[in-house]
């Protein structure tokens, strides 16, 4: 795509002050990086980092079969959640493809907001349209009555503080509630996609440069850096967690992706259930695994992953971790081996040694 005619969030030219480089990333101008993809992942993993992640879509679903209709589209049990409660659950085709991976929102048993990747927005309502029509239920795009900003790190709990008068950091992971700020309804959720402690401020387009400004001046003293999508990208990787278009696509399912305690086997169905529990029985199912190796052969994507003689997958994502100061990667592969198998990369013709390691990488201080 010409980058002059992608998209721009509401934070665009707040960013573009604050030194941010921008890349194309599923339509939208979006910030790479601030000072260095190394020095904001490292605030994140020790103070605190602020990202624009507006390009997030938002679908609101009401009605009084709102929670039948989404169980019976999501693996995740939907009907167990409770008001003011996150939810993650990918959603597959009935061939048990991933179409995304969402956070739901439950506002209440007739009203949820649907999180869903900023590549898939089409691809979840040109799914779930269809489907809906069977039920008593309305389902509307609201991406763009919404600005999504990140706050993640332990010190992100104190910026708050300074500046709000609710005790958000009482707030339990994948809980959310709804505040007013000038004047004007919110919603913040102890939820990232980093693997540190941190929360996503859901606020209206208008507020969202004064916002990112407030937290930009209460977070000097706490060393808060402007952070974009090639930390986020490394941060995720660290933590384990997957990417849509990488560990999850319409090829690999949550059970290759290892996504499995978010699938609810006991529900008597949901798009993709006999599909995905004929993978789940198959010895021969690919599964994703973590693989770590030294410095000198770092795993990237589409390297080729071998068991003794055996090609037995590729990395679908990989890179050199500055947390851990080694190369770690994610790769779907079969056969699966145990954790600690050595294994090798081929990389520029040569193979370098590489362990079978459990995600995720890196698991935060509690």
């Amino acid at each position: 795509m010409n980058p002059s005619l992608a998209k721009t969030t509401p934070l665009y030219q707040v960013c573009q002050q604050s030194g941010a480089s921008f890349t194309e990333f599923a339509g939208w101008s979006m910030p790479l990086q601030f000072s260095g993809i190394l020095q904001e992942v490292n605030a994140v993993r020790n103070q605190a980092g602020l990202f624009d992640v507006s390009h997030m879509g938002e679908l609101l679903v009401t009605g009084s079969e709102a929670t039948t209709f989404l169980n019976q589209m999501l693996t995740n049990d939907i009907a167990k959640a409770r008001d003011g409660q996150v939810i993650y659950s990918p959603l597959c085709s009935a061939d048990g493809g991933t179409i995304d991976d969402l956070l739901i929102y439950r506002l209440s048993a007739e009203e949820y907001l649907l999180v869903v990747n900023a590549v898939n927005i089409q691809a979840v309502l040109d799914f779930l349209r269809p489907q809906a029509s069977g039920f008593k239920v309305e389902l509307r795009d609201y991406s763009t009555l919404f600005a999504l900003l990140a706050l993640q790190g332990p010190a992100a709990p104190a910026i708050l503080d300074t500046i709000f008068p609710e005790d958000f950091s009482a707030l339990k992971p994948f809980r959310f509630l709804k505040f007013t700020w000038q004047q004007h309804e919110c919603m913040i959720s102890r939820t990232g996609y980093t693997g540190e402690d941190g929360f996503e401020l859901y606020t209206a387009p208008t507020l969202a440069e004064p916002l990112w400004l407030e937290l930009t001046q209460a977070g000097k003293e706490h060393d808060l850096h402007p952070a974009g999508l090639g930390a986020r990208d490394l941060l995720r990787l660290e933590a384990g967690l997957p990417l849509f278009g990488n560990e999850l696509s319409a090829q690999i399912s949550p059970v290759q992706a290892g996504l499995e305690k978010f699938i609810a086997w006991e529900k008597p169905d949901f798009s993709g259930r006999s599909a995905l529990l004929q993978e789940k029985d198959d010895p021969t199912t690919p599964r994703r695994i973590g693989l770590v190796a030294d410095r000198s052969a770092i795993p990237r994507p589409g390297t080729r992953v071998y068991w003794e003689d055996q090609a037995i997958g590729q990395i679908t994502s990989g890179t050199f971790s500055p947390t851990l100061q080694k190369g770690i990667g994610m790769a779907i592969v079969s056969p699966v081996p145990p954790f600690g198998t050595q294994l090798s990369l081929s990389l520029r013709s040569r193979f370098y040694p590489a362990e079978c390691v459990q995600l995720p990488f890196y698991k935060r201080k509690r």
